[in-house]
């Protein structure tokens, strides 16, 4: 068995993996990353099945060249903001049907959507004035005291403590009670300001309204975004931080055991080449930054530490998981009316915003009349880099949940993925006539697809659900990469908040409080 030893090892390449590496390299701690897959990014990532180029999770995020969007300062830090060309997405999204009806568009700019919202539904001018004014505030402070704490300002902490006033007053409010209380009776302006829920949960009652303030805020506040190359091209300049400022990545290295002291802090690990386990190396660590989900680093160490993560971890609820069907056209979609980049669709059958994720069980059984609620990723909106040449990808996504599928046989989930495939691609049909006519190519992507691809309990795609909060707000905020285990930090969505923001912002704090660390050890 080799030794060596690092400042910090990371396991995983995802985007909170690669954040907190690069951000440790960047500080001048000597890094080590290892990936148990043969290709870097985790979610963030695009892969090939047959011609078809598959994106893995990119379907919009929000434009880092935003000053104040949560991407911003970690990669000017890092000096990669400028290699990536952002592609602007257009509106937010446009959707259609269930209480909405005829299309609605969200713009991005918050005094734009106001005005589209305000348009729409004009009876409720002045709750959607509220709602609005409060996400922006609420984002605004988030960027205001990220300042106030890094310049050391107490001018800027006087101000982001005046713009979180709102946050306070709603810390442990879900969506569905906040928007009760602007927008009470009006179920179609809810599912027009939500309706990309998907991206974040999959239950208004149970997820958390300042969550929903600074993802939906960011959003509106920087408008959509595409990485040009796909998301793949942001973990691999990440990747190339860490291997600039002197550290390593390796792929193909899986890691099989977190050692512990006498003290129960984490001092090392142990890995093997995931295809052939018989040269195990140990690598000693001033910090371990876990980008997996604590019970997958938790079956990685000793029956004390193990216990002690079930018990912090063990009873939180996981976020939802996603379905994900890709079609490869043989034209672009434009050719059959498909323009929009991000097209939400509702069931013709939902009355209420909070029956917005009562279709996620939908694929324990056969498709039965509409489809649930879904969206359409049509990435040739854009100039993406990736799609000039058929086959060209379509993507539909929606809630799903690893019981659906738990329990059948292999040959029957198949076929019972084929039959909702035709479902969707129908569907798909019946709106944009002609669209079967270009299908060549197709798959579906369902929670077991997730659970294997991402290594997470459930099939997660965002973590831990973002419940509201239980305790108030002086108790600070309720997530946080911190472990029971001294010198453990989860590096990932479980470690914060979800998507690319969320995965990003809890790899820049983990990286933080590891600099905390390791600099009192010197």
């Amino acid at each position: 068995m080799t030794d060596k030893k690092f400042d910090a090892v990371v396991i995983g390449s995802g985007l909170g993996g690669l954040t907190a590496g690069a951000l440790l390299a960047h500080a001048g701690y000597s890094v080590c990353l290892l990936e148990r897959n043969f290709s870097l990014g985790g979610a963030a990532s695009v892969y090939k099945v047959g011609d078809l180029t598959v994106e893995a999770s990119l379907h919009q995020t929000s434009d880092a060249r935003n000053p104040r969007d949560a991407k911003h300062d970690i990669l000017s830090k890092l000096g990669i903001l400028d290699e990536i060309e952002w592609l602007p997405t257009g509106a937010l999204y446009k959707v259609r049907g269930g209480p909405v009806g005829e299309p609605f568009e969200l713009p991005f700019g918050f005094a734009a959507a106001h005005d589209a919202l305000a348009a729409r539904f004009p009876d409720k001018r002045a709750g959607i004035k509220r709602f609005l004014g409060e996400v922006e505030q609420i984002h605004d402070a988030l960027w205001t005291l990220k300042q106030a704490r890094e310049e050391a300002s107490l001018a800027k902490l006087a101000r982001g403590l005046w713009e979180v006033a709102p946050a306070a007053a709603g810390w442990v409010n879900s969506l569905d009670e906040i928007m009760e209380r602007d927008f009470a009776g009006c179920e179609a302006l809810k599912c027009a300001l939500g309706a990309n829920l998907a991206y974040y949960g999959d239950d208004p009652r149970r997820l958390w309204w300042i969550f929903y303030a600074l993802a939906q805020g960011g959003y509106i506040a920087s408008g959509g975004a595409y990485i040009k190359g796909g998301s793949r091209q942001l973990s691999l300049k990440l990747a190339k931080a860490i291997t600039k400022s002197g550290g390593v990545v390796r792929m193909g290295r899986l890691v099989n055991a977190i050692e512990t002291d006498a003290d129960g802090a984490a001092v090392a690990i142990r890995h093997v080449a995931r295809r052939a386990g018989d040269d195990e190396e140990r690598i000693e660590a001033g910090v371990v930054m876990a980008n997996c989900a604590p019970s997958v680093a938790a079956a990685m160490m000793e029956a004390p530490a193990r216990a002690r993560m079930d018990e912090a971890f063990g009873k939180r609820r996981l976020s939802t998981s996603l379905f994900c069907a890709n079609f490869g056209l043989s034209a672009k979609p434009a050719s059959v009316g498909l323009t929009d980049f991000s097209t939400v669709v509702l069931p013709q059958n939902m009355q209420r915003f909070d029956q917005y994720g009562d279709g996620a069980g939908a694929m324990a059984d056969d498709p039965k009349g509409a489809l649930p609620l879904h969206t359409i990723a049509n990435f040739t909106a854009v100039d993406s880099g990736l799609w000039d040449e058929p086959p060209i990808l379509v993507a539909v996504l929606g809630l799903d949940r690893l019981a659906n599928w738990q329990g059948v046989e292999r040959e029957a989930a198949v076929a019972r993925r084929e039959r909702w495939l035709d479902a969707i691609q129908q569907s798909l049909d019946r709106d944009y006539p002609g669209f079967s006519g270009l299908v060549t190519t197709r798959m579906l992507l369902n929670a077991h697809s997730m659970a294997g691809y991402l290594n997470t309990p459930e099939g997660s795609v965002y973590g831990f659900a973002a419940l509201p909060a239980e305790e108030p707000i002086l108790m600070g905020f309720p997530r946080t990469p911190l472990t029971p285990i001294a010198g453990l930090y989860l590096a990932s969505a479980f470690g914060g908040e979800h998507g690319f923001n969320g995965a990003m912002l809890s790899g820049a704090e983990a990286a933080r409080l590891a600099e905390t660390r390791l600099a009192g050890a010197n």
